[in-house]
This record gives C-alpha cells, sequence and structure tokens, in this order.
C-alpha cells in the first residue's frame, strides 16, 4: 500500500513538475518587472509634470520650460502671478526686471504678499516696506515710462537693515525694520487683493538671505544674461535661492520655477512678450516704441547699400562691390546690361543663336550650354553636369517675399506648395520627390503635391523611394519616427528622440538613423531596422553624438554620417565629425590644420563612390578676444576617405563663412551643397543658399527673383542633392 502511496505521489509531482516547466514567462511591466504593476512617469513634486499616481520614475521629469526670451506684460487692472508660500519671516532678497507703462497715480506692486511685505513703485516712486509702513526704503524719483530697470531689496533680519537697489546702485537704506507679518502668498504683480502692477515684468526671484551690494551689482550688469541659479565671479549665493522665474514659457499660464525648488507659478491675466526691436537711432531700422533693444539694428557699412523703409537694400546685384549704377554687368553673366534683356537676372541675356534658348540658361553666357526643351516644358537644358541633372533642395524668397520650401533643378527655383522648409530629395522614374515641413508638421512632396504626415509639432528629415513605397524619416512632438505611404511606425517614443536618415537595403530592410537621449541624458547615436529594433552606435567614453545622414556601397554596406562628443581639457566636450560602418567600427574624421584654434567639426551628409566615402560638413572656430572680426565661427569643408578639403565660404563675419550639408557624386565631379555668408557686414550677413562644383562656390538665390527693398533676400538654405 505504501508503494502505491510513493508512486502515486512521484507521478504527481512529475506532472506538476512539467507544467511549471512549460509555463510562459510573465511579461514585464514598464520598469521591467516582470509580472510587475508599475506606473511609470515623473514622481518628483517639484517637476512641472509630476504625476502623483506614479510608483517608479521614468526619468522624464521636466522643472523649467525656456521656449525664448519673453517676459510678462500687466495690464494694471487684474493681472498678476500667484507664486505661493515664498516669504518666511527671516531674511530675504527680492528682485526683477520691470517697465512702467503709466504715469497715472496708483500702488503699482512688483512682487508682494496677500499681507506683510512689499516691493512696489506708489505713483511710479520705487519703494519697499513691512507691516503696513510700505514706503521704509524709497526712491528720489519715478521710474520712466517704457524703460526697463533692475530693481531689488534686501532684508537682513539679524540687524533689521532693508536697502533698495535700481540698476545694481543703492537708492536708499533703513534699519530698525521689524520682519515682516507671516504672508501665505506671494504675487509677482500684485499686493493683498489688488494694486496690480501697470507695464512689464522679467527674470523674477526670491533668496532667503539679503545679497550684498556687490551680488546685486553683479546680477544688474550681466543685463538679464547671468544665471541666477548658478554662482558666477561676484554673485556666490545660488544656494540661497528660493525661487527663480525666468518669464520665457511664452505661452499658457504656468510659470516654471527656474531655482530647481519646484516653486511653480500661475499666471492670472498677464499676457507674455515677446522682446521687441531695435533701440539705436542710427540704426536703419530704429523704432522709437521700443521698450527693449533686441539685437536686430541693421546698419549702412557698404557704399552700394541704401536704407529704405527700415530695410537696407544690397544695390550691388552679383556682389562683386561695384555698385549697380556704375557696374556694366550687374548680374555678372558675362553680357554688358546695355545688350542684357534682364541685367539683374544671370538666367536671361538673349538668344543669339535663336534655338529658342537663353544664352544663359546656364547662369553664365554660354550658347553651347543653353541646351534645348527636351521634355517640353518650356524650360530649355542647362546642365551643371553634362549629361546630369542636379536636384537641390531647400529654402528662400520667392517673388511674393515670402520664405517657402523649394528645390532647384540645375539651378532653376521650383517652389513647393505650402512649404516652409524642404531637407532631402530623390528623383525616381521622373518623379520628384522632397521630404519638408509645413505648418509645424512633417510633410513630403511629389511633383509639387503636398501630402502631410500624421503627428502634431514634427519634420520630415529625410526621404526614400523603393518602387511604389515612399518612405521618411523624422520625428514628432512624442520621439523618433519614419512614415511609410503616410502611415507613422513609431521608433524611440516618450523621450527626446529624432530620425535624420532613411534608406533601403537591397534585400528590402529599412534603416533609419538618428539619435535618442538615454537615462543619463546622454544622446545616443543609433540606427533602427525594420521598425523599433533600435542599435547603438559606438562613442567616446563620457561623450555622446548624433547621426545625420546614411548611404549604401553597392546597396549593402550602410555609411552614417555624424559627429561625437570628445572630452577636452580646454572646453569639456568638443564635437568631431566621424562616420560608421554598418553597426561597429566608427571614423573620426581629421580637423585639419590652421593657424587658428579649432573648436570640433560636424559631418551632416555622406555619399559613396565606388570606393571612395564622402562626407560634407563644417568645422567650428574658437574667436579670439580683441580679434572678433578675423577669427571664429564656421567653416564649410568635406571629407574624401578621411582627407579634408577646404572649400570657398563667403566673406566673414561673426558666424564664419558657411557650412556645408549634402554632397553627392557624378563622373568624377564632387557637388556639395550648403549655405555661404552673401555680404562682408561683419555682424548683418546673411547666409544664402549655395552649392559648390568641383569646390567653385555658386549662389543659388539672385536679387532679381526677389521684390526690390527686401531687407534679408539673401537668407535661403541648402539642404539636401541628388544627381539625375
Amino acid at each position: 500500500m505504501i508503494k502505491h502511496i510513493i508512486l502515486l505521489l512521484f507521478f504527481i509531482g512529475l506532472v506538476f513538475w512539467t507544467c511549471e516547466k512549460d509555463e510562459e514567462p510573465l511579461p514585464e511591466d514598464c520598469s521591467g518587472v516582470a509580472g510587475g504593476n508599475s506606473v511609470c512617469g515623473c514622481t518628483d513634486s517639484t517637476a512641472t509634470n509630476y504625476d502623483s499616481t506614479a510608483t517608479f520614475d521614468d526619468g522624464g521629469c521636466a522643472y523649467y520650460i525656456d521656449n525664448g526670451e519673453f517676459f510678462l506684460s500687466f495690464d494694471g487692472v487684474d493681472d498678476y502671478a500667484d507664486v505661493g508660500d515664498m516669504l518666511s519671516q527671516g531674511a530675504y532678497t527680492k528682485a526683477a526686471w520691470v517697465q512702467s507703462n503709466t504715469t497715472e497715480s496708483g500702488s503699482y506692486n512688483i512682487i508682494s504678499g496677500n499681507t506683510g511685505h512689499a516691493l512696489w513703485a506708489p505713483n511710479s516712486v520705487l519703494s519697499a516696506g513691512h507691516n503696513g509702513t510700505y514706503t521704509s526704503v524709497q526712491d528720489t524719483e519715478a521710474l520712466a515710462v517704457g524703460v526697463w530697470y533692475f530693481v531689488a531689496v534686501t532684508y537682513d533680519s539679524a540687524s533689521g537693515t532693508m536697502t533698495l537697489y535700481k540698476n545694481g546702485i543703492q537708492v536708499d537704506d533703513a534699519t530698525g525694520i521689524s520682519v515682516p507679518d507671516e504672508s501665505t502668498t506671494t504675487y509677482i504683480g500684485r499686493f493683498s487683493s489688488g494694486n496690480f502692477w501697470a507695464g512689464s515684468i522679467d527674470e523674477a526671484a526670491i533668496w532667503n538671505e539679503a545679497l550684498s551690494a556687490a551680488e546685486i551689482e553683479a546680477l544688474y550688469n550681466s543685463g538679464g544674461g547671468l544665471d541666477a541659479s548658478t554662482d558666477s565671479g561676484d554673485y556666490t549665493s545660488s544656494v540661497s535661492l528660493q525661487g527663480y522665474w525666468k518669464m520665457n514659457e511664452g505661452i499658457e499660464t504656468t510659470l516654471t520655477d527656474a531655482s530647481g525648488n519646484g516653486n511653480t507659478g500661475a499666471v492670472s491675466g498677464a499676457e507674455w512678450m515677446t522682446e521687441s526691436d531695435c533701440t539705436d537711432s542710427e540704426a536703419c531700422n530704429y523704432n522709437p516704441q521700443a521698450a527693449v533693444d533686441n539685437g536686430s539694428c541693421v546698419y549702412i557699412d557698404d557704399t552700394c547699400e541704401t536704407c529704405e523703409d527700415g530695410a537696407i537694400v544690397d544695390n550691388d546685384a552679383d556682389g562683386d562691390e561695384v555698385c549697380n549704377d556704375i557696374d556694366d554687368d550687374d548680374d555678372n553673366d558675362g553680357v554688358a546690361d546695355d545688350v542684357d534683356s534682364d541685367p539683374y537676372n544671370n538666367f536671361i541675356c538673349s538668344d543669339t543663336d535663336s534655338d529658342g534658348c537663353d544664352d544663359c540658361s546656364s547662369g553664365i553666357y554660354d550658347p553651347s550650354n543653353d541646351g534645348t526643351d527636351d521634355d517640353g516644358d518650356g524650360i530649355c537644358n542647362a546642365f551643371l553636369i553634362p549629361g546630369h541633372t542636379v536636384y537641390i533642395v531647400g529654402s528662400s524668397y520667392n517673388s511674393e517675399g515670402i520664405q517657402t520650401a523649394c528645390y532647384w533643378m540645375d539651378g532653376v527655383r521650383v517652389e513647393l506648395q505650402g512649404g516652409d522648409w524642404a531637407t532631402d530629395i530623390v528623383v525616381s522614374n521622373g518623379n520628384v520627390y522632397v521630404s519638408g515641413t509645413s505648418g509645424a508638421n512633417a510633410c513630403y512632396w511629389i511633383n509639387e503635391t503636398r501630402y502631410d504626415l500624421p503627428g502634431d509639432g514634427g519634420e520630415g528629415e529625410a526621404i526614400a523611394v523603393d518602387g511604389d513605397d515612399v518612405y521618411v524619416a523624422g520625428w514628432f512632438d512624442n520621439g523618433s519616427c519614419y512614415w511609410k505611404n503616410g502611415e507613422r511606425i513609431n521608433l524611440t517614443t516618450n523621450a527626446e528622440s529624432q530620425a535624420f536618415a532613411v534608406g533601403l537595403r537591397s534585400n528590402g530592410d529599412i534603416y533609419v538613423g538618428g539619435y535618442y537621449m538615454n537615462n543619463h541624458h546622454y544622446y545616443i547615436p543609433c540606427f533602427w531596422k525594420n521598425g523599433n529594433n533600435r542599435t547603438n552606435l559606438s562613442i567616446p567614453s563620457g561623450g555622446d553624438g548624433e547621426v545625420y545622414d546614411m548611404a549604401f556601397m553597392d546597396g549593402n554596406t550602410r555609411y552614417y554620417a555624424g559627429y561625437t562628443l570628445h572630452p577636452d581639457n580646454f572646453a569639456g566636450y568638443v564635437p568631431k565629425a566621424c562616420y560608421w560602418r554598418n553597426a561597429g567600427s566608427r571614423t573620426d574624421l581629421p580637423l585639419g590644420g590652421s593657424s587658428w584654434d579649432i573648436y570640433g567639426a560636424t559631418g551632416w551628409g555622406i555619399a559613396i563612390d565606388g570606393e571612395d566615402i564622402y562626407v560634407a560638413g563644417y568645422t567650428d572656430w574658437y574667436e579670439f578676444t580683441g580679434e572678433e572680426e578675423t577669427t571664429g565661427g564656421s567653416f564649410p569643408q568635406y571629407w574624401k576617405n578621411s582627407t579634408i578639403h577646404d572649400l570657398e565660404g563667403g566673406p566673414l563675419t561673426n558666424f564664419g563663412t558657411g557650412v556645408a550639408y549634402d554632397i553627392r557624386v557624378a563622373d568624377g565631379n564632387v557637388v556639395v551643397v550648403g549655405s555661404a555668408t552673401r555680404d562682408s557686414s561683419y555682424y548683418d550677413s546673411y547666409l544664402s543658399a549655395c552649392y559648390w562644383l568641383n569646390g567653385e562656390r555658386h549662389y543659388l538665390v539672385k536679387q532679381s527673383q526677389v521684390p526690390e527693398g527686401l531687407e534679408d533676400w539673401y537668407w535661403s538654405e541648402a539642404m539636401g542633392v541628388f544627381i539625375e
């Protein structure tokens, strides 16, 4: 009997063990725990996107929103911002940049409580105090209308000393000031239930100590450029910063705290405003109504320039530094103006051989290369490379003065309907395919017809075609993706990630190149294969990087171009152009030699010609103090098999001379596209779309193609190239 029982138990155990062995593994939750039930999100209550339901922090906490240079405008009636319970009954400093817009009598508050403390300007006179005596310290003159001031008040509770500052200078002080009554709310632009500010406020901050006079002066002299959350020079009190509202959100009603303490405020009624205009009366575009200078001032600094209706007009159509009124060949097409049918357009001059095609179809007078109208489209052939058509994609101003997406076919501009800018171009079976952006969303065009792609706030960065299938790589507001025939395929989402390159291997595999940010906040260069199958590419220890373009050798071996950041003893980290082969080796490209100190380089475009590898990009150089107009900036280059080749940029400006974005090779001819500076004005020169054919620079934009008087008609860019 016992033997039978033992045998029975043995078989039961065997069945149980067999069931255990065949059981499927439990799925992982978002934290990587098998069978877990974690809720992922931001678990830091001081973050702007804190999720009270989250049980596992996904590393996506956001603390401060910076959308550019903004400030808040208060109407003096009911506008304010509530920043919560900010002031204890102890020492403090309150500071802000303010601008009054009224001369009327009133109690205008800057940073004050619901009771107990006030920094304000009664009848526009800067004042501060506690507990009903709110003019314990006071300026002797009123704030001028329309002028920005840096104002601050400090209070040392140990000594009872209160000090008032304007533009970094002490204007009053008082002793024997008792601590403020307990306040439960601090307002920007309000006191108690009223007394609202009439004007603008920017860069408001509160510390829990009395800053020194040297620190107040340092904050003022920075002009708003000193980050109060970081010690610098005489300013050493970042550790005491309790709230710092830089007011650069620009949208909605949340006022985020740049101090890192999570003291998020709420805006009520106040309007977001951008920094204004040119305030220099000597400038061509001087605006006497501007309250603050935004760096947009432009000046006549060339003998051929005139100021017309606030815009600089360059009366030198061909950029040869000979003004149009004395230049015999204004468009530099080789035909004298008196016999040129359009002296300001180098593509139009004459038809001496009567073949129906303009002798300047190629951009210069050359009847032997004005071609014939082979395809009957009314445009005569003019080949940049004999036997090939060169397509260059980017953006420029059209004849109505609107900057739009476009492409150039052998130098002739074709506008892309409804586009803001275009990034890549492919020609297949006679059809032109272009990727780009329209209305802040990704799109693509087929023969000038636009197709919008799903996903808000994105861009189409690259395009590839395989038969009837169209692939666009890019990103949207939730991460990287690519689209196949208009359907979005997500790559790395819920994280910072962008895709810049797409290609198809000869076996049909789809590869997308780009980057994503890992949990340690490093940008990791990577590629995705056939969807969300991501592979990291190599980076230096402690560095990061991005992929910007890709190409195939013989339809099989993949090459990715981009950059990686390398540790540097002088600058901390510097970029270095590079390319990767398949998923393995990385080749760092040389920086070249110069008498200047180089900062780094970036690789943007890549092309394969036989066994040769070409990468287009640019190098960046340090600017020397006192030699700003002769040193520093970005300079266009390309590399062939790791040998660097300099490209002729434009005049040296504060930007440099230009950048190169893409490259292709045909019949031994190297075509690089990008942008180069256009005029000799050091601070006001615009970048203009161009291409380099075997190292010789050619601008794509002609002044004759845009309305007269458009100030920045030069501004344009060339981002991609395809040779058919």
